[in-house]
Formats: C-alpha cells, sequence, structure tokens
C-alpha cells in the first residue's frame, strides 16, 4: 500500500514536472502569460468582425455542444465572454460530498482575472499578441488545426477511438500541453466526431485569432427597447410594501425564463435579476445561489438584464411579458383590497418555503398568475438550470398528460388563509448540501410526514365545507377559460432530458396530473428555485426523493376524478413490482380520496374516457385535434393542411402504431425532414420514444424496472425536444416505402439497413447541411421559442448499458 501511495506521489511530481517545463518554453518563446485587453472601437479594413463574421460560425459548429452547463470543459461558446472565460477541469455534473462554487458565465465573475482565479485557463493567446502567438498559443486554432489535419473519416461507422458517451472523460487541454494531446488523440480535432468547417469557415477564424481575437462593443440598446425596459423597472421599484412583496414573487417566478417583449425584434430576449444599481446604470448582477438568498446589500433594485449569448433550446423558457402583462399583473396583485404591512426576512427558513414567504398575497391571484404561463412553468424544471440528469428526471414517466384545478372552483386554491395554516406542512427541502446521503433519509421521512398531515387536513378542510360532497366533476378541470392553451400539456421524457407540449399530445398516457395551486408552487420551487445544480449529492438526492410525493399527489388528484371503485386498480398498474406494490401500500396509501367522482362513466377505460371529456371541456384551449397519434377513423387528416403534408401525415400515421420490442433499437429523439421539393414546403416531423417502466418509486436500477412491450411511439409535427439523436431525410415521393421500412426494424441489423439508406450520419459530409436546416425550419415556424439543438446525444441510444451507434 505504502509502495503504491509512493508510486502515485511520484508520478503527480513527474507530471507536474512536465507541465511546468512546457510552461517555461512557451513563456520563454512567446513571453509571460498577462492580461489582455481585446477590444477596439473599430476593425481596420479587412479584419474579421466577431460578432459579423465568427460568432455565426461558432453559433452553427461549436455552440450546438459548448452551449450549457454540460458544454465539454465548461468551455461555452455562446458569446465572446465564454470564449475569454475558457475552460476548466471541474465538472458541473457529478457525484460530490460537497457543493461546488458556482461558475455562471456573466453572474460569478466580472473579468477575466477573475476566472483564472477560478481554475479556468485561456483558449485564446494571453502572451506576445504577435500573429505567430496568437495562433501557436490559442487552444482553438490548435484544436480546429488538428481537424484540418486528420478529418474525420467519412465511413458509416465513427472509429473506435471516438467516445461519445455522456459522461466521457473530459480531456481539457492546454496549449502547453496541447503536443501531448495531439500525440494521444490524433482524432480528437474540433468540431469532435462531428465534420469538419469548410476551408472558408475555418479560415475565417484563424484569422481572426491571427489578428488577435479583437471585438467591438456591442451596439447600445435600441431606443424602443429601453423605452420598455425603463417602463418595467419602474413598476417591479416600486416603493410600497405591496408592491416590494409583489416584486418579489414575480422575479422568483421569472429569474430562469427568457422574456420577449412582444414589441421587440423575436431574438431579443432579457433576464430578470436583483443588481446592486439602480436603473438608468451598469447592471452589476447579485450572484447568490439562489433567487431568494439574502442579496447582501441594504439596498437592490430588479432590472432587466439583456441575454447577449446565442439561444439555445436546451436551456431556453420563453416568457412574453407585452403591456398587457403588466396591466394583469396590476388586476392580480395590485387591485385587490389587502395589506402588507411587514415584508418578510431573507432567513433560509422562511424564503424556501413561499406560503411563509407570500403568505400575504392573494392565492387566488399566485394561481393565476402560474396559470397563465403553465407551460412556462412546467418547462422550468426540465430547462431550467439542469441541462440534463437522468436520475432527476426517472421520478416521471416518458409520456403524461397534465391538467389544472380551475382556479374559480377548487376550493383550496382559492383560500388564502387555509394555505398559510398549512405552511409548516408545506415546507420544502431548502439546501441538502451539507448532508451525506445517510444524513438525507431520516429528513425526507420528515418531509412525507409532513405532507400525510397537509393531505389529511385537506380532506377533513373539504369535508366539513360541504359534507355531502359528491366528489370533483368535469368542471373542476380548468378550460384555460375558454382560450388559453396552457390549460392541457404534455411532458415527454427522453431519458435524460425531458420537454413539455401544449396540449394532449399522443395516444392515452398511463397516467395523468391534475395540478392544484400549492403543488405547482411546490414544484417550482423544488426544482428550479431551490435547485442548485452546482451541489451535493445530499441536495440531488433529497430534491428527487421529495419530487416522488409531489408526483403522487398529482396522479392522486388524477385519481379523485376516476371511479372510485377503479382507483386501487388503476394505481396498482402504475406501481409494478413487489419493492414499489410494498411502499405504495405502507407508505403511501391513496389520501383523501373517500368521496367518489361526480362524473357519470359509460365505458370500462375510465381513464381515456376522461382524458376525451377534459377535451371537450377545455374546447379551443385544447388546441388542434392530434390527427398523427390519436386517429378516431381509419385515414383521417387534418383538412385544413396541404395534399403533400397530408400524404406524409397518412403515411406516418403507421409508425405511431408500433409497440413494445418492434421498436427496441429506435432512439429516443429523430427528427425526419420530409423533402417536398419546394424548399419553402418541405416538412418536419419528431419522433419520440416512450419506453414503460414498472414504476418510478427509486432513482437506481431503472433497466430492471424496463416493462419493453409497453413502449409507444409518438410522432409530433414540428420539434418537440432539445437533444435529436437522429436525422432522417426522405423524399415525399418515397414516404410510403420508407414507413413500410420502418415497420420491419425488428433489430440492429434491419434498424441499420434503414438508417443507411435514410438516415444523416456523424460522418456524413452533408450533416452540418441538414442540422441547418432543422434549425432555419424551427426559427422559421416558432422564431420566438426556437433555439440550437444541442447535438452531445446525437446517435446515441441511452439504454441498459449506455450502448450507442457511433454513425
Amino acid at each position: 500500500m505504502k509502495k503504491a501511495t509512493a508510486y502515485f506521489i511520484l508520478v503527480l511530481i513527474i507530471v507536474a514536472g512536465c507541465s511546468a517545463y512546457r510552461t517555461a518554453k512557451f513563456n520563454s518563446k512567446y513571453g509571460p502569460v498577462r492580461s489582455v485587453d481585446r477590444t477596439v472601437s473599430s476593425y481596420k479594413p479587412g479584419e474579421v468582425s466577431f460578432h459579423n463574421d465568427v460568432q455565426p460560425i461558432l453559433e452553427r459548429r461549436c455552440d450546438v455542444c459548448h452551449g450549457c452547463y454540460d458544454a465539454p470543459c465548461q468551455l461555452k461558446l455562446t458569446c465572446y465572454e465564454g470564449l475569454e472565460r475558457g475552460g476548466t477541469t471541474k465538472l458541473v455534473y457529478g457525484a460530490r460530498l460537497r457543493p461546488e462554487k458556482p461558475t455562471r458565465l456573466f453572474i460569478d465573475a466580472n473579468s477575466v482575472e477573475e476566472w483564472r482565479q477560478m481554475g479556468f485557463h485561456p483558449v485564446l493567446n494571453e502572451r506576445d499578441q504577435t500573429p505567430q502567438a496568437n495562433l501557436e498559443d490559442s487552444v482553438v486554432n490548435l484544436l480546429l488545426q488538428l481537424k484540418k489535419e486528420n478529418p474525420q473519416p467519412e465511413t458509416e461507422l465513427l472509429p473506435a477511438s471516438f467516445d461519445i458517451s455522456l459522461d466521457r472523460k473530459q480531456i481539457c487541454t492546454t496549449a502547453e500541453d496541447f503536443s501531448e494531446y495531439k500525440k494521444k488523440y490524433p482524432l480528437w480535432g474540433m468540431p469532435y466526431a462531428l465534420p469538419g468547417l469548410t476551408d472558408k469557415e475555418h479560415k475565417t477564424i484563424v484569422d481572426w485569432l491571427r489578428q488577435g481575437g479583437l471585438i467591438t462593443p456591442r451596439p447600445p440598446m435600441s431606443a424602443k427597447a429601453r423605452k420598455i425596459i425603463n417602463q418595467w423597472e419602474e413598476f417591479f421599484n416600486g416603493s410600497s410594501l405591496k408592491q416590494q412583496l409583489v416584486s418579489r414573487y414575480i422575479y422568483e417566478h421569472l429569474f430562469m425564463g427568457h422574456i420577449h417583449f412582444d414589441t421587440l425584434p423575436d431574438r431579443e430576449f432579457y433576464r430578470l435579476v436583483r443588481s446592486k444599481t439602480a436603473p438608468g446604470e451598469p447592471v452589476i448582477e447579485i450572484n447568490t445561489v439562489r433567487p431568494y438568498d439574502d442579496p447582501g446589500v441594504a439596498k437592490f433594485y430588479y432590472r432587466l438584464r439583456k441575454i447577449e449569448t446565442t439561444i439555445v433550446s436546451k436551456n431556453h423558457v420563453v416568457y412574453r411579458m407585452s403591456r398587457k402583462k403588466m396591466e394583469r399583473y396590476r388586476q392580480l396583485f395590485l387591485q385587490d383590497n389587502y395589506e402588507v404591512n411587514k415584508l418578510p426576512p431573507y432567513d433560509p427558513q422562511i424564503t424556501s418555503n413561499p406560503f411563509k414567504t407570500f403568505a400575504d398575497l392573494p392565492a387566488i391571484s399566485r394561481y393565476r398568475f402560474m396559470l397563465d404561463d403553465a407551460q412556462y412553468f412546467i418547462a422550468g424544471f426540465m430547462k431550467g438550470p439542469v441541462c440534463r440528469g437522468q436520475i432527476a428526471l426517472n421520478v416521471i414517466n416518458d409520456q403524461f398528460f397534465i391538467a389544472f384545478f380551475d382556479p374559480e372552483k377548487d376550493t383550496i386554491s382559492n383560500d388564502t388563509a387555509f394555505i398559510a395554516s398549512m405552511s409548516d406542512y408545506l415546507d420544502l427541502p431548502a439546501s441538502g448540501e451539507d448532508k451525506l446521503n445517510i444524513e438525507v433519509l431520516p429528513v425526507v421521512a420528515d418531509y412525507q410526514s409532513k405532507q400525510e398531515k397537509y393531505l389529511d387536513a385537506k380532506g377533513k378542510y373539504l369535508a366539513k365545507l360541504d359534507p355531502a360532497k359528491k366528489g370533483n366533476d368535469i368542471t373542476y378541470i380548468w378550460n384555460g377559460d375558454g382560450h388559453n392553451r396552457n390549460a392541457l400539456l404534455t411532458i415527454f421524457r427522453h431519458f435524460d432530458s425531458a420537454s413539455v407540449a401544449k396540449g394532449f399530445v399522443g395516444d392515452t398516457p398511463k397516467t395523468g396530473w391534475v395540478i392544484d395551486y400549492p403543488l405547482l408552487e411546490r414544484i417550482h420551487y423544488l426544482l428550479v428555485v431551490d435547485f442548485n445544480v452546482f451541489g451535493n449529492v445530499g441536495h440531488q438526492l433529497e430534491t428527487r426523493l421529495y419530487m416522488d410525493f409531489l408526483r403522487m399527489e398529482g396522479e392522486n388528484n388524477f385519481l379523485s376524478f376516476l371511479p372510485k371503485d377503479k382507483r386501487v386498480e388503476i394505481r396498482a398498474e402504475w406501481y409494478k413490482g413487489a419493492r414499489a406494490e410494498h411502499k405504495i401500500h405502507l407508505e403511501d396509501p391513496l389520501r383523501g380520496l373517500k368521496w367518489d367522482t361526480g362524473i357519470v362513466y359509460r365505458t370500462n377505460d375510465p381513464k381515456k374516457e376522461f382524458f376525451e371529456q377534459i377535451l371537450v371541456h377545455a374546447g379551443p384551449a385544447a388546441g388542434p385535434k392530434d390527427y398523427l397519434n390519436r386517429c378516431p377513423e381509419k385515414n383521417c387528416v387534418d383538412k385544413n393542411t396541404g395534399p403533400l403534408e397530408q400524404r406524409a401525415d397518412l403515411a406516418l400515421q403507421k409508425v405511431t402504431g408500433l409497440r413494445g420490442p418492434e421498436i427496441q433499437v429506435v432512439q429516443d429523439l429523430a427528427f425526419i425532414h420530409v423533402v417536398t421539393g419546394n424548399k419553402d414546403k418541405d416538412l418536419a416531423y419528431t419522433v419520440i420514444r416512450n419506453k414503460a417502466l414498472s414504476n418510478n418509486s427509486f432513482m437506481f436500477g431503472e433497466e430492471r424496472r424496463r416493462i419493453v412491450k409497453d413502449d409507444t411511439l409518438t410522432i409530433v409535427k414540428g420539434y418537440t425536444g432539445s437533444y435529436p439523436n437522429s436525422f432522417v431525410r426522405v423524399q415525399i415521393d418515397d414516404i410510403e416505402e420508407f414507413v413500410e421500412s420502418f415497420l420491419t426494424i425488428r433489430d440492429q441489423l434491419s434498424y441499420y439497413n434503414v438508417a443507411r439508406k435514410y438516415a444523416i450520419r456523424r460522418t456524413s459530409p452533408n450533416f452540418w447541411e441538414e442540422a441547418d436546416w432543422h434549425y432555419q425550419k424551427y426559427l422559421k415556424d416558432e422564431p420566438v421559442e426556437a433555439g440550437l439543438f444541442d447535438m452531445y446525444r446525437f446517435n446515441r441510444i441511452a439504454e441498459k448499458s449506455d450502448a450507442h451507434f457511433k454513425w
């Protein structure tokens, strides 16, 4: 043991010595590392512009992997500041006993020097500013040049030397150590495991690097935008206690959103932040871990800070603002006759519980505020701070429907006093960073006990209000006030990512949730406000286990609308397996469900019938019919579409009938490009594989809970999901042949035969052309909601052994 330790120490000394030698060599050749000011007022004639020439290339070719917390080496290339910050070997995602210090771009450091102190190394030259040094001391140039010297083979399969698994080991080379990197990984130039840049793209970036990576200031905010921002900042910084509490509530719900104003350009977005500086001055964002943490200053201001990064789909959660929205805020929060006599303190025991912090605000107003944009709040826990997280997301099924209690009829969501009286039982895990795994379990048990007391108290409260209560009927479901399409939502889980769509999309799912105000608020605070992506395993475990309770509460609400004598049987289908059945029977019995439903059912499938009744009840808010997945008769089509789209729809309807073993080699998320002969009329579809589980009661061992025979496919027009696993390109005249071929897939060989004809491989010369088409199509169809798709999971099949085809 002692010999092994001594050997390990010797290796470290040798490695450190070699690195120090290479650094000294670079210092001798190019000068010592020093601070570099790259800002110029304008470019000289013939010089390359970062904003006009370089950034569009980085956006299309680099940001598809380097756009979020899971960017390799934390090298974010979505803006110039990310390039200047550089990379680090520190991981955002991983099991750790102690929380990591946050490294949020634009928030946790304000200069290159501060990022260097936090362990980031440069990828641009920070030595003598000569053309030669600017290239030879630039990691960006060295990696691009490596790709140029060793192009990716245009073979069907990616060479075995590439690792495209999600948790692959990160090799974060520096310029000084690049010679070693080049020897070990000659094919690992950038873009990694994807086709290289064109000669023109390569030259543009290299020329910019050679001239010193110079940057000109961004253009100032437009007069129109400034006027709008001033109006909103004036609103958010009102002086009355009521206004201050309202602004704090809105901020804690919008802090992670990409705010878009309806009269500004489609691609212009802002963040609502807390700043040390007043409106009219440059924003100095307060960098607390959570939005409810003590700001640490006597006076702060709510400000709107423009987002200067490329918009990537995986963290793009849009919240729309307008003059109408401001009036809505006034109507909900500022016109009611209630008083705020004292502001809540920034005490973690208070601030982590919104039912205590905002007890003075009318509950119905809080609920209406969240319902207005329900998709935004549900999307928050999928696209907010996380970017990925299989353990966090295996708490939910791969596909399920969500509806909400009507705010006018649901007594609980209307009763401010009752919710405030329950606030102790509605506590959330404020922070598990200082807890080890073994310490988390008793804490979670305490939260479970509190939730049980809340559900029991809720049942008694409802019984006292109406002893003759007949149970929930269809009118208790919110119909979106006849127009709001946030009323019905569908969740899709794609192994370690998820997405939310408006309406009921896909065939009848295994489960559904019905959400009231206390549940919706807790979901937001648990998974968005409270969640710290830099936290330790204790925090992650506590969050995951608590979400179990919230999921089951939503499911219980759903069951309350179904026949009383069917509830146990239906719930048993959701929790199969001895351990799960034991857990449900002893720990999580059906609570608050002693009343029967007020709905009269006429079939033996009340779950399906309930969803159908909801669609009728919601009316226009339900959105268009889902002809692709729920065709009530053979060959039904949307008569509002053209003949080419109808032809594609009719062919693809057959795919949704595939089940179980037939789709085991189909990837989680595939984008289909149907070429029509008219580029402007080409069609896009998303194929989603929904994997069935026996239950969602446990964090690990998901592969042991798989029920393969219940797997399904859903097809969506346009785009759902941020991480495509494959691109499929098919001519409209071949659409029927493609579908027939698809229906023959049974194993990897048959999948391979179909894929080699229709799939776009990672090694395909036209890979980038196809990727660009999908992004441009997304932008055209959803000019505000669209973002760059992420290629980190391309051609991966996330299964038991993390197996993947390296196409």
